[in-house]
């Protein structure tokens, strides 16, 4: 494959307009963090805002829900730009690269057809190995390209 799932993931980025900053700041759309309980138990928040904090809302006791949970805030944001707080530590924990390269199949479509237009920067080598890939038909690949 031509294509590196770097740049499906950067480009999965771009379509949702995600930008990803560690830095703690009240200019974020999206915080996600890791906290400790006084008793020793860790628990993490994803939050629109640090000083609005609801524990029955915002505080995941399970990992696992946390990434999903991430990605559905992030496309309610319907591709408007979102600054999300999170730390490189905990997105590789929660598999994001993952969760992006799941977003960028889902709308290998728009990303073909906008390529240019959102500037994406795919080569006709890559958009024809992503048609092969994702099982565009020919039909489909000529629409795409005209």
């Amino acid at each position: 494959m031509t294509i590196t799932e770097e740049k499906m993931i950067k480009i999965a980025k771009k379509s949702l307009g995600l930008t990803i900053t560690d830095s703690f700041n009240d200019g974020c759309d999206l915080y996600c963090y890791n906290e400790s309980t006084v008793d020793g138990y860790d628990v993490w928040v994803l939050a629109h805002s640090m000083s609005n904090i609801n524990i029955n809302e915002n505080v995941y006791y399970y990992e696992s829900d946390l990434a999903s949970a991430i990605m559905e805030e992030i496309q309610y944001n319907g591709g408007s730009e979102t600054l999300l707080h999170m730390d490189e530590y905990l997105w590789d924990d929660l598999y994001m690269d993952d969760q992006m390269l799941e977003h960028f199949g889902e709308i290998i479509d728009d990303i073909i057809e906008g390529n240019e237009e959102e500037g994406y920067g795919l080569t006709p080598a890559e958009i024809q190995e992503l048609k092969e890939e994702y099982g565009l038909d020919a039909e489909e690949i000529e629409e795409t390209v005209s």
